[in-house]
């Protein structure tokens, strides 16, 4: 009886066993990536990065209609190979074995190509019809509180310390889609998802340690595709943050010393130099241009060299299967100048082969207008480059909402630095996919700016709201919250107030934020919902009046609508002469306030409040 019950066992055992993708008992490939593909991809070839025990000598076999192996690549690492495969249009999805074969020894592992979405590779995404809300998922809100802690990770939540993790995470961000959708956004970038177990600032989560893993502190891949559902139930989009400079200390390229070849990494002095001027500048000497891309950005992030062929591939796909696996919407790309440029600018295209509609806006970080314009797309520079890139991040306009409203007008300081500013503008391809903000998760929070001076704020969020291109919102910015550049980041990474369940106040709810803060929420609810229905916003054209006296004007304009913003920075109200606007207000009458309401007559001067942005739709 005791050896029919062990035999039972046994069978059961056996069974479960063969269900696994490793069906012989003497395996030696431990991993492969990407777990699996789709079929019907514009790119035929998929790169498989095997890992195992010395695989030099395997040879692969594979019978599956439609899927032939087009090559095995070696690396340096004996314990890791690249195999590609050629996947025919009109091959069926399925599951199917790869055999692998090293001398006596024999394994099988099972490999799935699923069904490709209808429409997934047209897909539009975001553009300069939308509102891009920007969260680091770890400071917004905590929805699942059981998962703070996670053995194997070196950090876990602690509230008390800043720059630790706090426990915000993907539940949470989910539970407040709606909030954003009301609020009038109708797009949404979050900080990478992925795993980052560093020791240090993990919540940054730009330390990566695996590619195809969340982060479990965040929650589950699966939670990344409910994420993306609730976002899309919403009408708002998904933008995921693609990080092709580096990686983390935790990754097992690293950790574990497995790194395919000495290639894989650039190795250099790790003090990179901050100016990125060299990148474009045609006198630059290119002992600086290397030292920008050979050297590693931080301390505890690996500096990935996408020059090598088969990282180049591999990290293509891990951006492509997350597309495709939670239905994204667009992309935002991390520090692009510190890679090789022409290296980078084919990642971006390879991306934009299977997602050609898809818009894609660069983090440049450059001090004047024609440096950023350089890394737009279709901008016809003389070298001939093309980054491949529609939208780039205005990081110019953003200092010029850090000086106007906190200086007296002159020559060259308030409201003139608006007007040259935008007097440039004929570097760029594409105005409209310009990309504007006051702060994000690296600079100090507006609010800190204008030391809450709320007259001034809100000063800021009407003209982010209704000048060219389209705007980025850090989380919090509907509530003034606070955030200052003192001895670190963790400055301006406050958590969101009402995010944790032992929060004093749920500023998320109306009875939570104080007055203050419900003032700027409604007027930034109003213009953000404003902006969401009026097309003249989105891709009007924009004309401007040189600013006189503290008043500066400008006009947004299309065949259906006109909108005319007058910005009075100084203190006390100002009188605006019409005359000088006929151009725009010729045979115009009156002019509606969006904010109050209140209708002007156009035929006799208008009184501009001090400190106020006054937006009058033309009748």
């Amino acid at each position: 009886m005791k050896a029919l019950t062990i035999n039972i066992w046994i069978r059961k055992f056996r069974s479960t066993f063969m269900k696994l993708p490793f069906i012989n008992s003497r395996h030696w490939v431990h991993s492969v990536e990407p777990p699996y593909w789709w079929t019907e991809m514009n790119q035929p070839e998929v790169q498989l990065m095997i890992y195992g025990d010395d695989l030099r000598s395997t040879d692969f076999l594979i019978d599956y209609q439609g899927v032939t192996i087009a090559r095995k690549e070696l690396s340096e690492n004996k314990n890791c190979v690249f195999l590609y495969l050629d996947i025919m249009r009109g091959v069926k999805p399925g599951k199917f074995n790869i055999k692998l074969i090293k001398g006596k020894k024999k394994q099988t592992y099972k490999y799935e190509l699923k069904k490709r979405r209808e429409g997934s590779a047209m897909r539009t995404g975001f553009s300069e019809k939308d509102a891009i809300y920007l969260i680091m998922p770890d400071r917004f809100v905590n929805g699942n509180p059981k998962i703070d802690f996670i053995n194997g990770y070196q950090q876990g939540v602690n509230r008390k310390d800043p720059g630790a993790r706090q426990g915000g995470d993907i539940e949470g961000m989910i539970s407040r889609i709606p909030y954003l959708a009301d609020l009038g956004i109708t797009a949404l970038w979050t900080t990478p998802l992925f795993e980052s177990n560093n020791a240090q600032y993990s919540y940054h989560q730009y330390a990566c340690s695996d590619y195809y893993k969340v982060d479990p502190r965040l929650g589950e891949n699966e939670d990344y595709v409910r994420l993306s559902e609730a976002c899309h139930a919403n009408k708002i989009k998904l933008i995921i943050d693609v990080v092709p400079n580096h990686c983390g200390l935790s990754h097992r390229w690293i950790k574990e010393n497995n790194v395919p070849d000495k290639t894989w990494f650039n190795s250099c002095d790790k003090k990179t130099p901050l100016n990125l001027a060299a990148c474009t500048d045609p006198h630059a000497a290119e002992a600086d241009r290397a030292r920008i891309v050979k050297s590693w950005f931080a301390d505890d992030m690996p500096d990935l060299n996408l020059q090598n062929p088969f990282l180049f591939d591999y990290l293509r796909q891990v951006y492509v299967f997350w597309i495709e696996y939670a239905h994204i919407d667009g992309i935002r790309v991390d520090t692009f100048p510190y890679n090789e440029l022409q290296t980078a600018a084919d990642f971006i295209k390879s991306i934009r082969d299977e997602y050609p509609n898809m818009n894609i806006v660069g983090e440049c970080w450059l001090k004047t207008p024609a440096e950023i314009a350089y890394y737009q797309s279709g901008n016809n520079n003389r070298d001939g480059f093309d980054s491949r890139m529609t939208s780039v991040m205005d990081f110019v306009l953003k200092n010029v909402f850090e000086h106007s409203f906190n200086e007296t007008e002159g020559w060259d300081t308030g409201m003139i630095r608006f007007y040259e500013h935008f007097a440039q503008d004929f570097v760029y391809a594409n105005t409209n996919l310009i990309m504007n903000f006051l702060d994000n998760h690296d600079i100090s929070r507006y609010s800190s700016v204008v030391k809450r001076d709320i007259k001034k704020y809100k000063m800021a969020l009407a003209m982010l709201l209704t000048v060219r291109g389209y705007p980025q919102i850090y989380y919090g910015t509907e509530i003034m919250l606070d955030g200052n550049f003192k001895d670190n980041y963790e400055g301006f990474r406050y958590d969101f107030p009402g995010g944790w369940t032992s929060d004093k106040r749920n500023a998320f709810t109306k009875e939570g934020r104080t007055s203050e803060e419900n003032e700027v929420f409604n007027y930034m609810k109003i213009l953000l919902n404003y902006r969401k229905h009026n097309p003249v916003l989105h891709n009007g054209q924009m004309k401007q009046f040189i600013p006189e006296n503290g008043l500066y004007v400008y006009f947004r304009y299309n065949d259906e609508k006109m909108l005319m913003i007058s910005v009075n920075n100084n203190e006390n109200p100002k009188e605006l002469d019409l005359k000088r606007f006929d151009e725009m207000l010729k045979e115009k009458t009156t002019g509606k306030d969006i904010i109050a309401g209140v209708e002007y007559l156009l035929s006799i001067p208008i009184s501009v409040p001090g400190k106020t942005v006054l937006i009058l739709e033309i009748s």
